[in-house]
Protein backbone atom coordinates (compact mmCIF):
# COMPACT_ATOMS: atom_id res chain seq x y z
CA UNK A 1 0.00 0.00 0.00
CA UNK A 2 1.58 3.53 -1.14
CA UNK A 3 1.15 6.73 0.79
CA UNK A 4 -0.44 9.03 -1.26
CA UNK A 5 -0.91 12.92 -0.95
CA UNK A 6 -3.27 14.26 -3.43
CA UNK A 7 -3.85 17.96 -4.72
CA UNK A 8 -7.51 18.87 -5.07
CA UNK A 9 -7.20 22.05 -7.34
CA UNK A 10 -10.99 22.57 -7.04
CA UNK A 11 -12.10 25.78 -9.36
CA UNK A 12 -8.93 27.86 -8.88
CA UNK A 13 -6.44 28.98 -12.01
CA UNK A 14 -6.64 30.06 -15.39
CA UNK A 15 -5.12 27.95 -17.89
CA UNK A 16 -1.27 29.89 -17.66
CA UNK A 17 -2.07 30.03 -13.86
CA UNK A 18 -2.02 26.12 -14.05
CA UNK A 19 0.43 25.72 -16.50
CA UNK A 20 2.99 27.74 -14.03
CA UNK A 21 1.68 26.50 -10.81
CA UNK A 22 2.77 22.78 -12.31
CA UNK A 23 5.88 23.84 -13.34
CA UNK A 24 6.81 24.60 -10.36
CA UNK A 25 5.62 21.57 -8.76
CA UNK A 26 7.76 19.53 -11.44
CA UNK A 27 11.07 21.52 -10.49
CA UNK A 28 10.06 21.19 -6.61
CA UNK A 29 8.35 18.28 -5.63
CA UNK A 30 10.81 15.47 -6.64
CA UNK A 31 9.72 13.07 -3.98
CA UNK A 32 10.08 9.07 -3.91
CA UNK A 33 8.98 8.17 -0.72
CA UNK A 34 5.42 8.19 -1.50
CA UNK A 35 2.53 8.85 -4.47
CA UNK A 36 2.04 12.58 -5.07
CA UNK A 37 -1.20 13.27 -7.75
CA UNK A 38 -2.72 16.36 -8.75
CA UNK A 39 -6.19 16.93 -9.69
CA UNK A 40 -7.21 19.70 -11.65
CA UNK A 41 -9.79 21.52 -13.76
CA UNK A 42 -10.75 19.58 -16.85
CA UNK A 43 -9.38 22.06 -19.16
CA UNK A 44 -6.06 21.98 -16.99
CA UNK A 45 -5.63 18.56 -17.93
CA UNK A 46 -4.13 18.19 -21.16
CA UNK A 47 -1.51 20.82 -20.71
CA UNK A 48 -0.40 19.38 -17.11
CA UNK A 49 0.10 15.76 -18.72
CA UNK A 50 2.40 18.05 -21.14
CA UNK A 51 4.75 19.06 -17.57
CA UNK A 52 4.19 15.96 -15.34
CA UNK A 53 4.97 13.64 -17.99
CA UNK A 54 8.57 12.64 -17.43
CA UNK A 55 8.21 13.22 -13.71
CA UNK A 56 6.90 11.21 -10.61
CA UNK A 57 4.01 13.61 -10.53
CA UNK A 58 0.45 12.14 -11.14
CA UNK A 59 -2.26 13.40 -12.89
CA UNK A 60 -6.25 13.14 -11.70
CA UNK A 61 -9.68 14.50 -12.09
CA UNK A 62 -12.33 15.93 -10.06
CA UNK A 63 -14.79 14.15 -11.36
CA UNK A 64 -16.46 11.94 -14.31
CA UNK A 65 -19.22 10.66 -15.92
CA UNK A 66 -19.67 7.31 -16.09
CA UNK A 67 -20.49 6.60 -19.62
CA UNK A 68 -17.50 6.28 -22.33
CA UNK A 69 -19.33 8.60 -25.26
CA UNK A 70 -22.91 10.02 -26.17
CA UNK A 71 -25.53 12.78 -25.88
CA UNK A 72 -24.16 13.91 -22.35
CA UNK A 73 -23.57 17.71 -22.92
CA UNK A 74 -20.90 18.99 -20.31
CA UNK A 75 -20.02 16.17 -18.88
CA UNK A 76 -16.54 14.31 -19.32
CA UNK A 77 -15.91 10.50 -19.79
CA UNK A 78 -13.31 8.15 -18.31
CA UNK A 79 -11.87 7.05 -21.43
CA UNK A 80 -11.14 11.13 -22.29
CA UNK A 81 -9.60 11.41 -19.12
CA UNK A 82 -7.16 8.39 -19.64
CA UNK A 83 -6.47 10.48 -22.93
CA UNK A 84 -4.76 13.27 -21.34
CA UNK A 85 -2.73 10.82 -19.16
CA UNK A 86 -5.20 10.86 -15.38
CA UNK A 87 -4.34 7.88 -13.64
CA UNK A 88 -6.44 9.10 -10.62
CA UNK A 89 -10.11 10.75 -10.70
CA UNK A 90 -11.77 11.93 -7.06
CA UNK A 91 -15.35 10.68 -7.40
CA UNK A 92 -17.96 11.34 -4.49
CA UNK A 93 -16.36 14.87 -2.89
CA UNK A 94 -19.20 16.46 -0.56
CA UNK A 95 -19.50 19.15 -2.68
CA UNK A 96 -20.57 17.00 -5.53
CA UNK A 97 -22.81 15.55 -3.04
CA UNK A 98 -24.55 18.76 -1.59
CA UNK A 99 -24.09 21.11 -4.27
CA UNK A 100 -24.79 19.22 -7.20
CA UNK A 101 -27.16 16.43 -5.70
CA UNK A 102 -25.14 13.05 -6.61
CA UNK A 103 -25.91 10.22 -4.85
CA UNK A 104 -24.20 6.76 -3.40
CA UNK A 105 -25.93 4.82 -6.66
CA UNK A 106 -24.26 7.98 -9.19
CA UNK A 107 -21.13 7.69 -7.60
CA UNK A 108 -20.67 3.90 -7.57
CA UNK A 109 -21.64 4.10 -11.25
CA UNK A 110 -18.89 6.14 -11.58
CA UNK A 111 -16.35 4.04 -9.91
CA UNK A 112 -17.48 0.96 -11.80
CA UNK A 113 -16.61 3.09 -14.63
CA UNK A 114 -13.30 4.84 -13.81
CA UNK A 115 -12.30 0.83 -12.41
CA UNK A 116 -13.41 -0.51 -15.77
CA UNK A 117 -11.31 2.04 -17.51
CA UNK A 118 -8.00 1.73 -15.36
CA UNK A 119 -8.51 5.22 -13.47
CA UNK A 120 -8.01 4.57 -9.74
CA UNK A 121 -11.33 6.24 -7.54
CA UNK A 122 -10.46 8.28 -5.09
CA UNK A 123 -14.05 7.98 -3.07
CA UNK A 124 -14.78 10.66 -0.69
CA UNK A 125 -16.83 10.10 2.57
CA UNK A 126 -17.90 12.30 5.22
CA UNK A 127 -20.59 13.56 7.51
CA UNK A 128 -22.11 16.69 7.65
CA UNK A 129 -21.62 18.94 11.08
CA UNK A 130 -25.81 17.60 11.61
CA UNK A 131 -25.13 14.13 10.70
CA UNK A 132 -22.15 14.28 13.51
CA UNK A 133 -24.33 15.96 16.25
CA UNK A 134 -27.19 13.47 15.23
CA UNK A 135 -24.55 10.71 16.10
CA UNK A 136 -25.28 9.44 12.77
CA UNK A 137 -21.30 10.05 11.38
CA UNK A 138 -20.74 6.24 11.57
CA UNK A 139 -23.99 5.28 9.60
CA UNK A 140 -23.05 7.63 6.85
CA UNK A 141 -19.93 7.19 6.61
CA UNK A 142 -20.46 3.12 6.61
CA UNK A 143 -23.35 3.54 3.86
CA UNK A 144 -21.14 5.82 1.71
CA UNK A 145 -18.22 2.96 1.56
CA UNK A 146 -20.68 0.03 1.09
CA UNK A 147 -22.74 1.59 -1.59
CA UNK A 148 -20.36 3.26 -3.57
CA UNK A 149 -18.26 0.20 -3.55
CA UNK A 150 -20.97 -1.77 -4.39
CA UNK A 151 -19.79 -5.18 -6.92
CA UNK A 152 -16.31 -3.24 -7.06
CA UNK A 153 -13.27 -5.08 -6.99
CA UNK A 154 -11.78 -2.17 -4.88
CA UNK A 155 -8.24 -3.35 -5.61
CA UNK A 156 -6.68 0.91 -6.38
CA UNK A 157 -9.39 2.13 -4.90
CA UNK A 158 -8.49 5.25 -2.52
CA UNK A 159 -10.85 6.18 0.14
CA UNK A 160 -10.74 9.97 1.36
CA UNK A 161 -11.94 10.73 4.89
CA UNK A 162 -13.34 14.69 4.68
CA UNK A 163 -15.86 15.99 7.28
CA UNK A 164 -17.87 18.03 5.30
CA UNK A 165 -17.26 20.94 8.40
CA UNK A 166 -14.50 20.67 8.05
CA UNK A 167 -13.37 21.45 4.48
CA UNK A 168 -12.38 24.78 3.23
CA UNK A 169 -13.58 26.15 6.78
CA UNK A 170 -9.78 26.11 8.46
CA UNK A 171 -11.38 23.51 11.18
CA UNK A 172 -9.57 20.45 11.43
CA UNK A 173 -11.13 17.33 13.03
CA UNK A 174 -9.66 17.06 15.99
CA UNK A 175 -6.98 14.38 16.77
CA UNK A 176 -9.41 11.49 18.59
CA UNK A 177 -12.29 12.14 15.84
CA UNK A 178 -9.67 11.36 13.33
CA UNK A 179 -8.38 8.26 14.49
CA UNK A 180 -11.98 7.13 15.84
CA UNK A 181 -13.05 7.33 12.35
CA UNK A 182 -10.19 5.97 10.15
CA UNK A 183 -10.09 3.08 12.33
CA UNK A 184 -13.66 2.24 12.00
CA UNK A 185 -13.32 2.62 8.17
CA UNK A 186 -10.08 0.91 8.10
CA UNK A 187 -12.59 -1.79 9.67
CA UNK A 188 -14.94 -1.59 6.54
CA UNK A 189 -11.94 -1.22 3.68
CA UNK A 190 -9.27 -3.80 4.88
CA UNK A 191 -6.20 -2.70 3.19
CA UNK A 192 -6.84 0.38 1.16
CA UNK A 193 -5.22 3.67 1.87
CA UNK A 194 -7.50 5.82 3.53
CA UNK A 195 -6.54 9.93 3.13
CA UNK A 196 -7.40 12.58 5.34
CA UNK A 197 -8.79 16.16 4.12
CA UNK A 198 -10.00 19.53 5.61
CA UNK A 199 -7.98 22.20 6.10
CA UNK A 200 -4.84 20.28 5.54
CA UNK A 201 -1.63 22.63 5.91
CA UNK A 202 1.59 22.67 6.30
CA UNK A 203 1.20 23.96 10.02
CA UNK A 204 -1.19 20.69 11.32
CA UNK A 205 0.75 18.18 8.46
CA UNK A 206 2.93 16.35 11.33
CA UNK A 207 0.18 16.12 13.59
CA UNK A 208 -2.42 14.34 11.02
CA UNK A 209 0.58 12.31 9.35
CA UNK A 210 1.03 10.58 13.29
CA UNK A 211 -2.21 9.13 12.78
CA UNK A 212 -2.12 5.54 12.46
CA UNK A 213 -4.27 4.97 9.93
CA UNK A 214 -3.90 7.77 7.87
CA UNK A 215 -2.21 6.79 4.63
CA UNK A 216 -2.09 10.30 3.35
CA UNK A 217 -3.94 13.68 2.34
CA UNK A 218 -6.16 15.26 0.05
CA UNK A 219 -5.19 18.62 -0.03
CA UNK A 220 -7.56 21.46 -1.25
CA UNK A 221 -6.50 25.10 -0.40
CA UNK A 222 -2.86 24.47 0.43
CA UNK A 223 -2.34 22.41 -2.52
CA UNK A 224 -2.22 26.41 -4.44
CA UNK A 225 0.74 27.34 -3.44
CA UNK A 226 3.81 25.00 -4.23
CA UNK A 227 6.05 25.96 -1.21
CA UNK A 228 2.90 25.34 1.14
CA UNK A 229 2.49 21.90 -0.70
CA UNK A 230 5.64 21.07 -0.56
CA UNK A 231 6.49 21.22 3.50
CA UNK A 232 3.25 19.32 4.12
CA UNK A 233 4.60 16.45 2.10
CA UNK A 234 7.74 16.53 3.50
CA UNK A 235 6.41 16.99 7.03
CA UNK A 236 3.86 13.98 6.14
CA UNK A 237 7.69 11.58 5.02
CA UNK A 238 9.13 13.17 8.10
CA UNK A 239 6.21 11.13 10.32
CA UNK A 240 5.66 8.30 8.21
CA UNK A 241 8.73 7.52 6.52
CA UNK A 242 9.38 5.58 3.33
CA UNK A 243 6.06 3.25 2.92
Amino acid sequence: MRNLIAANWKMHFDIDEAENTAKQMANSLKFTEIDVAVCANFIHLDRLNTVFSKTGIKLGAQNMYFEEKGAYTGEVSPVMLKSVGCEYVIIGHSERRHIFGETDELINKKIKSAKSHNLKPILCVGETLKEREDAKAFDVIARQIKEGLDGVDAEDVVIAYEPVWAIGTGVVADRNTIEEIHAFVRQIVGNLPILYGGSVKPSNAEQLASIKDVNGFLVGGASLVVEDFKSLIEKFIKIKGED
